[in-house]
């Protein structure tokens, strides 16, 4: 009986024990945790787009439906009168001048309603530059190498170093802009992080 429950007892200490090292696996940080180019935000998981961005990707799409709507409508009018020569019978002509039009006006409809959308998305773009330049130069002035390195064993490796200080760098961030979007704070925190520890730069120079 004693022999039974020793063998249970020794069973459940080395499950207790397994449990506690996957915990403390679990919540060190690991190279698995980093991207390829060691940036744990990683770069391609971080989907924040700046609407600066987004601005100039809906204005060129909106230039480039207007340009092809406008040309299209233009040579099917041509088309129509005459003017360009299409050796079309008169009801495989009409069809296929109708689905061009369709296709054409249907272009120039979408960039127009995307030329709008993108005058709207650069006045949000002008305010959030603005707030992208006050978080930056609170950074500046604020955070240091000194105060993220405080309290933190600068003997680990720099895998690991780069998770604490950037998570430190957010952690300050967060709480100095608290109605910020968490993904612009990631992709600020890798720009001033690139700045303090990288770039060699004392942040006189504004982080873009």
């Amino acid at each position: 009986m004693d022999n039974q429950y020793d063998e249970n007892k020794n069973i459940e200490t080395t499950v207790d024990e397994e449990i506690t090292e996957e915990l403390i696996e679990n919540e060190t940080p690991n190279e698995e945790m980093f991207d390829e180019e060691g940036s744990f935000f990683g770069g391609g998981d971080n989907t924040y787009v700046k609407k600066a961005d987004k601005y100039e990707d809906i204005k060129s799409s909106a230039f480039t439906m207007l340009i092809v709507g406008m040309l299209g409508i233009i040579f099917v009018i041509l088309a129509l009168t005459k003017v360009i020569n299409i050796p079309f019978s008169e009801a495989t002509a009409w069809l296929f001048y109708s689905i061009m039009s369709i296709v054409f006006v249907s272009f120039t409809i979408a960039g127009l309603i995307s030329l709008v959308k993108a005058n709207k998305l650069k006045e949000e773009a002008a305010i959030e530059n603005k707030k992208i330049d006050e978080i930056n130069n609170w950074a500046k002035d604020n955070i240091s190498q000194s105060i993220i390195d405080t309290d933190l064993d600068t003997n680990e490796t720099v895998e690991i170093l780069y998770f604490f200080r950037a998570d430190k760098i957010k952690n300050l961030l967060m709480h100095q802009f608290e109605d910020t979007d968490e993904g612009l704070i990631d992709l600020l925190t890798e720009s001033i992080y690139t700045k303090i520890y990288e770039d060699n730069e004392s942040f006189d120079e504004e982080c873009d």
